[in-house]
């Protein structure tokens, strides 16, 4: 039986608690099928696809071309 871990993930403009399978952020991307250019915050932090993780991590994936905000 796989290990699974309980994270938030973003979705739809706020985070769910989601189970999964993945150990490292690369093994999420494969997972949830994350495209291999979208940079991966864990806990508020950019990471690289070998951070390890854990029960509870906050986790959101962001498509680099993709922007936000109000201009005034």
């Amino acid at each position: 039986m796989a290990t699974t871990r309980k994270i938030r993930w973003l979705s739809g403009g706020g985070f769910v608690d989601k189970e999964i399978e993945s150990g490292t952020v690369g093994q999420l991307r494969t997972e949830l099928d994350i495209i291999s250019s979208s940079d991966i915050a864990v806990d508020g932090v950019n990471v690289s696809d070998t951070h390890e993780l854990n029960d509870g991590s906050v986790v959101a994936a962001v498509q680099n071309n993709k922007s936000g905000g109000l201009l005034v």
